[in-house]
């Protein structure tokens, strides 16, 4: 799979968290689609289910989907992205549209798009490698002792549109599904609101309103489902423009256990009802 271009998915992420929404992920299918995957329906704008998810991944696996990963509906990025690959093998019109010509010149490829998309509680795996998951272990609390945070966990996915979701007040924190799970072997991304903002005043801080104080070596712990805590220390901080490269966020290069806080900072821009920075928090499980 390609890798994120863009911070795209932190800039939708915080910049309107501050004024909690009621947003909600696509549902994914509850199948997977094999590599053999064959294309059988038509498809258009408003389309769900595995066929969306699979030539998702198609496009995605060839650079012209910037998605982090298969959501199972066909919305308008679907739609602009299949219609640039239609445009890059001569299909005419390229009117993004999902046909039986277009069908016929991808199932008859010598070499199918690997589609491998391994749903966990309604989401898929952000990398074209499947990660095992346990069955249980899912995370339940945060709790930050330098930050007086103890904060409820959230599960969310991505937007119809392929933004990441975000959660739906500002005292819980937000589980990124298609992430790892805290405590998994690679990066978990956790979310959370910096503050409640109306008329351009901050009227409540948010559950990561502090976040900016963690240090390397706090540290911070995720109890699961399972009774389990993971204790995780902070390794680093850094600030990021929303229009930089932000794809160390949500990917390692070693096979570790990490865990990622990501909120806002900067200044409030009541034009953009964003702020100008995105604060990502990088952690380390405890050895």
């Amino acid at each position: 799979m390609k890798k994120l271009d863009r911070i795209w998915f932190i800039t939708l992420l915080l910049c309107v968290s501050v004024t909690p929404s009621g947003a909600r992920a696509e549902g994914f299918s509850s199948t997977t689609p094999t590599v053999g995957f064959t294309f059988t329906h038509n498809l258009a704008l408003g389309s769900r289910g595995n066929d969306v998810s699979a030539l998702q991944q198609f496009l995605i696996s060839g650079g012209f989907l910037k998605i982090l990963t298969p959501s199972g509906y066909f919305g308008p990025l679907t739609r602009t992205a299949l219609g640039a690959w239609q445009a890059s093998v001569g299909i005419s019109p390229s009117a993004g549209f999902f046909g039986p010509i277009s069908r016929g010149k991808i199932n008859s490829a010598a070499t199918p798009a690997p589609i491998n998309i391994t749903p966990v509680q309604g989401t898929a795996e952000t990398t074209s490698a499947a990660v095992v998951r346990n069955k249980d272990g899912s995370p339940v609390r945060l709790k930050i002792p330098k930050l007086s945070v103890d904060a409820g966990f959230q599960h969310t996915g991505l937007t119809s549109d392929g933004a990441m979701e975000i959660p739906d007040n500002i005292v819980d924190v937000g589980w990124f599904t298609g992430s790892a799970r805290p405590g998994e072997h690679g990066t978990a991304v956790v979310t959370g609101h910096v503050a409640q903002i109306r008329g351009g005043i901050m009227t409540k801080p948010g559950v990561f309103s502090d976040l900016n104080e963690l240090r390397a070596g706090d540290t911070l712990y995720v109890q699961n489902d399972k009774g389990e805590s993971i204790t995780f220390i902070v390794r680093e901080s850094r600030n990021y423009d929303p229009a930089t490269n932000a794809i160390d966020v949500f990917t390692s290069k070693d096979n570790g256990v990490h865990l990622n806080l990501i909120t806002c900072e900067g200044a409030w821009n009541p034009d953009q009802l964003s702020y100008t920075q995105r604060l990502v928090i990088f952690t380390d499980v405890a050895q």
